[in-house]
């Protein structure tokens, strides 16, 4: 029993990861009969940037992209990034490596089966049920799902191996927000007072459930172990691209509700966040200290 628990803990995906500069969540497609990661080119970015960035070889770039596209890489176009045994592991990374590595959804199609997915990743049935806290076999299409993790540097990495690679952008001007309505009980803007506009901030990906909370409200309140009483934090929904911002009473209650959750939400953000179930995988976001 206790070898069963330790395995189950090695394999699941840690709840607290390092602070991140971007929140966007990777996610693979299947194409010809592997994982690609299909990325959007930013500008000044070229095809050997991305090969350096995501740990493969040129050669690997060309296979999975028509000539045209590796010829000239233009912003906005499509690249498929190789998913390969050099850029992808199915355990959790040791800690010096796990500073370039960032963790790999995939978004389940309406014939996709838990078979297919755990051949797709080289891992057991049970080990994908374990890594997203699936009870059953059945995947609800459209959900995020865990498949691992990829190895891969920042945008902006200023990593000496990549001297010269990228381009920094210059910070863009802030949009005129003035005439867009704000977040539910103006919590957005307690968050970035918080977070200092998102640059100081600790991540969690896990799962959420949603708990009664009776009478009307123009907030959302949430239970959180780490976070303390008074923060804000932001939840995301990767299954659904939406967002809600949500205020801490206090650390999750120690019952059978909350089991294998990482965040207790009150329910009326259940049709914000684009959620029917009583539970949800999500990302989460708050200050640091």
């Amino acid at each position: 029993m206790v070898r069963r628990l330790l395995s189950i803990m090695f394999f699941l995906p840690s709840s607290v990861l390092f602070a991140q500069e971007t929140q966007d969540s990777v996610f693979a497609v299947k194409k010809d009969a592997a994982w690609e990661i299909k990325y959007t080119a930013k500008a000044h970015e070229t095809s050997r940037m991305l090969a350096k960035r995501f740990y493969v070889s040129e050669g690997q770039m060309e296979g999975s992209n028509d000539e045209a596209t590796m010829r000239k890489l233009e912003e906005g176009k499509t690249v498929y990034i190789p998913v390969t045994k050099d850029n992808y592991y199915t355990t959790r990374p040791a800690p010096l490596k796990m500073k370039n590595a960032t963790e790999l959804y995939y978004r389940v199609g309406r014939k996709d089966d838990i078979a297919l997915i755990a051949n797709y990743c080289g891992v057991t049935k049970n080990e994908v049920r374990e890594w997203n806290q699936l009870k059953g076999y059945t995947l609800k299409p459209g959900s995020a799902l865990f498949i691992g993790w990829v190895r891969m540097m920042a945008h902006d990495t200023l990593n000496p191996g990549l001297s010269g690679a990228y381009y920094v952008p210059k910070k863009e001007k802030p949009k005129d927000t003035a005439a867009e309505p704000p977040a539910l009980g103006g919590l957005d803007t307690v968050y970035n007072a918080q977070t200092n506009n998102g640059l100081n901030v600790l991540t969690e990906k896990g799962t959420a459930v949603f708990f009664e909370k009776p009478g009307k409200t123009v907030m959302y309140y949430a239970f959180h172990n780490e976070a303390p009483r008074g923060s804000i934090i932001k939840v995301y929904n990767p299954g659904t691209g939406k967002a809600i911002y949500a205020k801490v009473l206090g650390p999750l209650p120690d019952t059978k509700q909350y089991a294998n959750s990482i965040i207790g939400i009150s329910d009326a953000a259940r049709a914000e966040l684009g959620v029917s179930d009583n539970r949800a995988w999500c990302e989460l976001s708050y200050a640091a200290n």
